[in-house]
């Protein structure tokens, strides 16, 4: 499972705007499963403790009827993972949520975070050679859940759902199988009980067509035995069509400058011809935009690349935010 680690400044403007409020406080019993033959001892329950604060999005415009009073939220987690393998894991975060069906007060609702997490353990060939999971103290983390709400009172509701959490350092750093904890997702949240709602500014023509250049980078390492840095660069030219003030399509050109085409465990990474360090691809897929923030999916197909180390398709997810003419991306690296 492929994601980027996705930084908490993205949604603190959230936080400035004209909104009504809400404290939640969770709990996530579950285990962690371990997935890979390498991991069968890190096997273990896990009990995960969050506190967040939350901004409803709009009150009677089309994405509020769409998506029953959507919001997204800022906020901070442990998890307790029971195994002195593993450690524990403290995250600070950002999520979007929004209802698939119901009403206003009983909707079954979905919720999609990322952030930050720091492990108190990780893979040292010394002293926790047994972490073959996990090769860096900070990691990329993501939540998936479903859940049902209900009101139990004027101002607070209870949540009772499934969902997963996923840490994992995109190649950061070696080892990087990641792990995977399917959870119960226990809540209740507390409104502070005005009637105050942010809204998203939109442009007034959704139909203009966006031309969107950029520039990336990206890091990662190849093998836990010669865990050495190598940066990658990617030049892409992206087309963006609003079909909805909030909702874009998207295609792009885009070529990748990756030296790890040439990577030899323990040997200096050699001089090397742009065809066998470059690569070409094009890519389809949309851009879902609240406010100055957009969350991307991609996917890609490699026009060129030198040989066939890596897949034919990649997919990208990844969170940027821009003041109008700057803009902040952190969008994950093919693998």
């Amino acid at each position: 499972m492929r994601k980027t680690a996705i930084l908490l400044v993205f949604f603190i403007s959230l936080s400035k705007a004209y909104s009504q409020h809400a404290w939640s406080f969770r709990a996530y019993p579950g285990f962690l499963a371990a997935h890979h033959e390498d991991m069968q001892a890190m096997g273990s329950h896990v009990l995960g403790l969050e506190i967040s604060r939350e901004w409803r999005i709009d009150k009677d415009g089309e994405l509020a009827k769409k998506q029953l009073q959507p919001f997204a939220g800022i906020g901070a987690n442990h998890v307790m993972l029971f195994n002195d393998i593993n450690g524990n894991v403290s995250s600070l975060f950002g999520y979007y949520d929004a209802g698939i069906s119901g009403n206003e007060k009983h909707s079954l609702r979905f919720r999609l975070t990322s952030g930050i997490g720091m492990l108190s353990r990780q893979w040292d060939v010394y002293t926790n050679p047994r972490n073959r999971a996990i090769g860096s103290r900070f990691n990329g983390m993501m939540q998936a859940a479903m859940y049902l709400q209900t009101p139990v009172s004027e101002r607070k509701q209870m949540q009772l759902g499934l969902s997963l959490i996923h840490y994992s350092n995109g190649n950061f750093g070696q080892p990087n199988l990641g792990i995977n904890m399917p959870c119960l997702f226990l809540a209740v949240k507390q409104t502070d009980g005005n009637n105050k709602y942010y809204k998203p500014q939109y442009p007034e023509n959704p139909n203009t067509v966006e031309w969107q250049p950029s520039l990336r980078f990206g890091k990662k390492q190849m093998s836990m035995d010669d865990p050495r840095n190598i940066f990658n660069y990617v030049a892409e030219l992206k087309l963006l069509y609003p079909y909805k003030p909030w909702r874009l399509w998207t295609a792009a050109i885009t070529g990748f400058y990756d030296r790890t085409y040439v990577y030899t465990k323990f040997q200096p990474l050699p001089k090397a011809g742009l065809n066998k360090i470059s690569e070409l691809a094009i890519s389809g897929g949309h851009e879902y935009r609240v406010g100055h923030v957009g969350m991307v999916a991609d996917v890609g197909f490699y026009l060129y690349r030198p040989d066939d180390t890596k897949r034919k398709y990649y997919q990208a997810l990844g969170v940027k935010t821009w003041n109008g003419v700057f803009r902040i991306a952190f969008i994950p690296m093919p693998q």
